[in-house]
């Protein structure tokens, strides 16, 4: 639990101990208490959703409005008891106190978890961008994948050289998990990572893309042959033995970008470009 999380569950804690005073006096006041605290729990609620701004704005509105009615009655000399509002004058400023301390807790609290849900957050990019393996694959992740192919493209500029970044999608990857479960997904995957690994050259760089796609960055190559590229991996991914020893067959999606040295062209480029032609190129 954060620093933020802490403190905003003691915050709650007070807030809801707290509300127990201005709830029990105006309880004590029949019909017209259960409405005086249903406004009570709304400008709560408004301020924790919304914020502590529009909770005191709205507050200072509705106190206003019920103080008005208040000392008008206090003014003309009426019987505040005999009136629609059974509230007297040292209760209200009570009750007013209350609502804007309560907004101010509330409003804080909601401060506080998104302050927090912003540092979770922060902390899972920092992981992300720190842990390079994936676990299951054994493949490197996207992130070091987008540096990786900065790196090749200065590398491709300084030897002339082309490379191709090729992407390979696991058809009905989803559907392949709900059928048969997480722990056969992972086997699947980790198993398709070994014979990447089996027919690509030590050279070749992998990565595990995205939940269902694969990467790789293949240096000093060109565009000429990609067709034996697709032939080869076809060969050895389509048929997949099960943890139960069941076969089944596979279908790919695959893609290349073939960087020419010098070529101004981002990562985000390249791998539209690849995913484009992955929708006409199946295995």
């Amino acid at each position: 639990m954060t620093r933020h999380q802490k403190t905003a569950s003691l915050l709650t804690i007070i807030l809801l101990l707290l509300v127990q005073l201005p709830l029990y006096m105006v309880y004590l006041k029949g019909s017209q208490g259960i409405l005086l605290a249903l406004f009570l729990l709304l400008l709560v609620a408004v301020s924790l959703y919304y914020g502590a701004v529009l909770g005191l704005l709205l507050s200072l509105i509705y106190l206003f409005i019920i103080g008005t009615f208040i000392f008008y009655l206090q003014l003309t000399q009426q019987d505040v008891l005999s009136s629609p509002l059974d509230l007297q004058l040292n209760e209200f400023f009570i009750y007013g106190i209350a609502i804007l301390i309560l907004v101010l807790i509330a409003g804080r609290i909601r401060e506080l978890v998104i302050e927090s849900a912003n540092q979770i957050n922060m902390l899972k990019g920092n992981v992300e961008k720190y842990v390079a393996t994936d676990t299951t694959s054994g493949f490197d992740n996207r992130v070091r994948l987008e540096k990786a192919i900065v790196e090749e493209a200065k590398r491709s500029d300084r030897s002339d050289k082309p490379f191709v970044f090729l992407i390979i999608e696991i058809q009905n990857f989803k559907k392949f998990k709900k059928l048969y479960g997480e722990k056969e997904a992972q086997y699947l995957v980790s198993q398709l990572a070994e014979r990447i690994n089996g027919v690509m050259r030590m050279t070749d760089r992998k990565y595990r893309f995205d939940e269902d796609n694969f990467a790789l960055i293949l240096p000093e190559t060109s565009g000429t042959y990609i067709h034996i590229i697709y032939e080869k991996l076809s060969e050895k991914l389509k048929e997949h033995q099960l943890l139960s020893g069941n076969l089944i067959t596979l279908s790919f999606k695959v893609g290349h970008y073939t960087y020419n040295p010098r070529t101004e062209v981002s990562f985000d480029e390249m791998v539209e470009v690849a995913k484009s032609e992955s929708l006409i190129n199946e295995i």
